[in-house]
């Protein structure tokens, strides 16, 4: 795997923990039991949508790889296979946190047999499991892929995954916002 311009990257979380519980939390919030699986199709998707969405940039310092059931991150998996960890969070700024709740609201109300299916028909995936189980998905494919999807049923183009801000106008109006991004210029 060749380490590209996007690995280079600081990512925006200093963990994948720091994603991971923001999305226990949030199906808490919503009287949901986040399945393990379910979490890590999450977390595989927030990754990739967040680099197509900011120009390959990182959410965070995590891998996936390609299992039987879908893409998992091992280190996290590893960790929380019995329970969840006493794990000391940084804070987040407001717009990595309005990111993740976009993920969940986009995504989190999905079963984890629906979520798994969608990725495991992805190209990053299959070619990662074509490979063999426990191969890496590489983060640049993973950007490469999303940043260019069209809409389909299941899955969504990345910028309509991030759902706009709502901020107050001068006179106290709510003004919906998005990030302006300029374009990479290569």
């Amino acid at each position: 795997m060749t380490i590209g311009h996007s690995m280079k990257n600081k990512p925006v979380l200093n963990t994948v923990f720091d994603a991971a519980f923001r999305f226990i939390d949030l199906a808490l919030n919503d009287n949901e039991y986040l399945q393990p699986q379910k979490l890590h199709r999450l977390l595989y998707l927030a990754q990739a949508y967040y680099g197509a969405n900011y120009h390959g940039n990182m959410l965070m310092p995590a891998i996936f790889v390609a299992e039987e059931f879908g893409p998992v991150e091992p280190n996290l998996y590893a960790v929380m296979e019995e329970s969840r960890p006493d794990v000391r969070l940084k804070s987040v700024d407001p717009k990595t946190i309005h990111f993740l709740e976009s993920i969940w609201a986009q995504f989190g109300h999905h079963t984890v047999e629906h979520l798994s299916v969608t990725v495991r028909n992805h190209p990053p995936f299959t070619k990662a499991y074509k490979e063999g189980i426990g191969t890496i998905i590489p983060f640049d494919e993973l950007v490469e892929f999303y940043a260019s999807v069209r809409k389909t049923a299941t899955t969504p183009e990345a910028k309509e995954v991030v759902r706009p801000r709502v901020m107050r106008s001068h006179k106290g109006k709510p003004v919906a916002t998005t990030d302006w991004l300029p374009r990479k210029i290569k």
